[in-house]
């Protein structure tokens, strides 16, 4: 009986345990926390309450969430467990919220090894009392639970009387004394009883049992009479009966103070000594009662079993959902990053770009005026540092994915066969590149030259990791749309996989994380910009794909790109560009609303032969038009102050619907324009006189062959 009352109490400690190492708890989420305290609830227990170690509750199942409660009357049980750090076990006490006598067990929660919280279940006498009921005693028999201090928590039987008083002075002198005995003694309804008790080393408390005198004294008296009803010829004869009697019956009542000890212990009962009626009885309700306690501990073990399984069950789920989200949260927080610096890198590419087409449209009307050596190759080297700001902010706007691609249905496998020379020529003779085609490798839908140049960005990142030499594979694959290798921007579709896996230095954790940002480099100063995997990410992204990178130092990086695959077969042909002409005579109206850029590009189209007019706004240009000055071609900035390219295009179109326009932007987000643009061409800044041609010849003469399809930008 003691055992299984030590067996419930351990229960109760180990399924708080598992609460008190919840991520809920951990983290302080005290609302989810208190939905798994009420789940836990079920199986056993009058209330789960959490208090800090000051004695303030902070959850209490009896009372709702968020519900202001009371602090802790009997703190003696909390301040143990503060001090000790380990499980506890009150007396009885009157609860501060249910107001009424009950027990607590009690356990630490800690954090960074010191005691934060105190988790505590509390106990209802009837549930202990309850446990007393299931042994299946005779209804007779006495079975009692004192605490610590001797008072009565739970009674097999009139709970209600006597719950709270102490015990009889000379039953709590025996406690005081031995952890175990037996001894004749008087119940509190006045029985007279042999009792036993034995105290618990886990809890403190005592389980005593009382057998009913009448059962062990009544074949002595029946005896007794027998020698007194004999005469006096009898009298040796009823004493030496009597005797035998009694020591018949002591050893009946040895054996049931054994099976009593045994049954108090949870261990198994031998046979008993029996020949008379009343012990046999006895005899038969110890083993009904052992019997019934066997049950009972095999069914509380199961019930703990089941019960700490599932508990596990739902801590391993708990940590799943947390670490999902961790790792949702910190994608959001990567892909908020990465948009911001998007968003800033276009900015600075539009208007870095406005002042190149100055600067090289400059540079251009000057070339021809040039004619010493010297100044030549001052010029060349200018118009060079103009071409590596043009390559810089293309980088940008790649990274930004706001760039215009030109995407055809291609074959990858032919495009990194062709580029395999240029490749070993931009990397030296010490690496060696190696390729593993997939055989009928899906086509995709890219830019051929941004992807080349993307792939090439990655080679020559992978010939900087090795400096001594190494091996370059470059590996294609198609990825099945069900497949658990696709990243997850890309799930659901058909994927081209194309992998470039080097043998160098590798990278860090924190380095990965910080790979695609603008302008972040691991190379020494002047040896790298920090936009060569920017602009691969950006090119990638706006393609439709994704970019991952597999690294660890000293074991090489591996970088993947996938591409969603295309409808469409690959193309083997490319759009022809036109020749240069002179389009003398033609009229244009340039408008744009920064000056250098107009000017240099009037001068650029008077140098061509035609008669040009400038306008700095829109409004200017419509004013121009309803003056009937002779216009051909409007060459207009795409984003202005007031109204825009499109704008401006529109509305001089209602008076003349003829009207041929050329787009040119240095930057914009132009998927709002997409339906105002139509066919018109749009020119990126900037431009070389060349780019400038073609696209006047392609706005002007949209129905020759040899001019590249319309909506198509020049470059």
């Amino acid at each position: 009986m003691l055992t299984d009352v030590d067996r419930q109490i351990s229960a109760i400690q180990a399924e708080l345990q598992v609460l008190a190492v919840s991520p809920s708890l951990q983290d302080d989420d005290l609302r989810a926390f208190d939905r798994q305290m009420r789940a836990a609830l079920k199986i056993r227990g009058t209330a789960i309450v959490l208090l800090d170690t000051k004695a303030q509750q902070l959850i209490n199942t009896n009372r709702p969430f968020g519900e202001p409660l009371p602090r802790a009357i009997n703190t003696e049980m909390l301040d143990r467990t503060v001090e000790t750090g380990k499980p506890q076990i009150s007396d009885l006490i009157i609860g501060a919220v249910l107001r009424r006598p009950v027990l607590t067990v009690g356990i630490p929660v800690f954090r960074d090894s010191e005691v934060v919280y105190v988790l505590l279940m509390v106990l209802g006498p009837e549930i202990l009392s309850a446990l007393l009921q299931e042994q299946n005693l005779p209804p007779d028999w006495t079975a009692t639970i004192f605490d610590r201090k001797g008072i009565i928590v739970a009674r097999n039987r009139e709970l209600e009387r006597f719950i709270g008083q102490p015990a009889s002075p000379a039953l709590r002198e025996r406690i005081a004394g031995t952890a175990e005995n037996w001894f004749p003694g008087v119940t509190k309804e006045g029985i007279a009883v042999y009792g036993g008790f034995r105290r618990s080393p886990v809890s403190g408390w005592t389980v005593a049992v009382g057998l009913p005198r009448e059962f062990v004294d009544a074949p002595l008296r029946r005896a007794r009479w027998i020698a007194f009803g004999g005469g006096v010829a009898g009298l040796l004869v009823s004493l030496a009966l009597a005797w035998w009697m009694a020591r018949a019956i002591r050893q009946p009542v040895f054996a049931l103070r054994v099976a009593t000890k045994a049954l108090g212990n949870g261990e198994p009962l031998g046979p008993l000594i029996g020949g008379i009626t009343e012990l046999d009885q006895v005899g038969d309700a110890l083993h009904t009662a052992a019997a019934a306690l066997a049950h009972s501990r095999v069914h509380l073990e199961s019930m703990v079993a089941d019960r700490t399984q599932e508990l596990a069950a739902a801590n391993s789920r708990l940590r799943a959902e947390i670490g999902a989200r961790e790792q949702a949260q910190a994608a959001l927080l990567q892909a908020q990053k990465m948009e911001a610096m998007g968003q800033l890198t276009g900015g600075v590419a539009h208007d870095f770009n406005n002042l190149l087409t100055a600067v090289s449209g400059s540079l251009a009307l000057l070339e021809p005026r040039v004619f010493d050596e010297r100044s030549l190759r001052l010029l060349r080297t200018a118009q060079r540092g103009v071409s590596r700001g043009a390559k810089l902010t293309e980088s940008l706007l790649a990274f930004a994915r706001k760039q215009r691609l030109d995407p055809i249905p291609a074959d990858l496998n032919a495009i990194i066969v062709d580029m395999s020379e240029m490749l070993r020529q931009s990397i030296g003779v010490s690496l060696e590149i190696r390729h593993s085609l997939a055989p009928e490798l899906w086509p995709v839908l890219i830019d051929i030259g941004q992807i080349e140049t993307a792939l090439l960005n990655i080679a020559i990142n992978a010939r900087d990791a090795m400096p001594r030499g190494g091996v370059l594979l470059i590996e294609t694959a198609n990825i099945p749309a069900g497949s658990d290798e696709l990243p997850e921007e890309v799930v659901g579709q058909d994927c081209i996989l194309v992998s470039l896996r080097d043998t160098g230095t590798g990278m860090t954790p924190d380095v990965i994380e910080r790979a695609f940002e603008p302008f972040f480099t691991t190379k020494e100063i002047g040896k790298g910009t920090g936009l060569g995997l920017s602009m691969v990410f950006g090119v990638v992204r706006q393609s439709g794909g994704t970019v991952r990178i597999h690294s660890r130092l000293r074991e090489g990086s591996t970088v993947q790109v996938y591409l969603p695959r295309a409808t469409k077969g690959a193309s083997t042909g490319s759009a022809q560009r036109p020749d240069a002409r002179v389009l003398g005579g033609a009229g244009v109206i340039v408008v744009d609303d920064d000056p250098d850029v107009r000017w240099t590009t009037a001068e650029q189209f008077r140098e061509i032969g035609c008669t040009v007019i400038e306008a700095d706004s829109g409004r200017a240009a419509l004013a121009m038009l309803e003056r009937d000055e002779p216009c051909d071609l409007m060459v207009v900035d795409l984003m202005m102050p007031g109204l825009s390219g499109t704008d401006t295009v529109r509305l001089a179109r209602r008076t003349r619907p003829a009207l041929k326009a050329l787009f040119v932007s240095g930057y914009t987000d132009r998927s709002r324009f997409e339906r105002e643009l139509g066919n018109d061409v749009v020119l990126k800044k900037p431009f070389e006189p060349e780019t400038l041609v073609a696209a006047v010849q392609t706005a002007l003469h949209p129905e020759r062959d040899n001019v590249v399809p319309l909506r198509r930008e020049q470059h």
